[in-house]
């Protein structure tokens, strides 16, 4: 199985800035480095592989935030944990944009 889908959304406060560019980069770089599959959206980024490795991910973003100085970071995480079919989120998107062409 792929794995679950996470959506996650992370917003580093206490910056000092209202541009934190600079945080989601070192965010993504936890992510790049994670082995999960992975999507950037403007919004947020989505992620699947296996549990533990998400929230293993998670807990690196914030800790590496929280080493940088960011007082207090909030994460808004959704979960699609289907487990009737093994389906990259890819084939999500893709569903959805072949109905419409149809």
């Amino acid at each position: 199985m792929k794995g679950p889908i996470v959506e996650l959304s992370v917003v580093p406060l206490g910056t000092g800035s209202t541009s934190v560019s600079e945080y989601v980069r070192v965010a993504y770089d936890i992510i790049k480095q994670s082995g999960l599959d992975y999507e950037v959206t403007p919004m947020g980024t989505c992620l699947q592989g296996d549990w533990d490795t998400i929230f293993a991910t998670i807990r690196k973003i914030h800790d590496r935030l929280a080493e940088l100085g960011c007082g207090r970071i909030t994460s808004t995480i959704k979960i699609d944990d289907r487990r009737d079919k093994d389906r990259p989120m890819r084939a999500k998107v893709e569903a959805v944009v072949e109905e419409r062409t149809k």
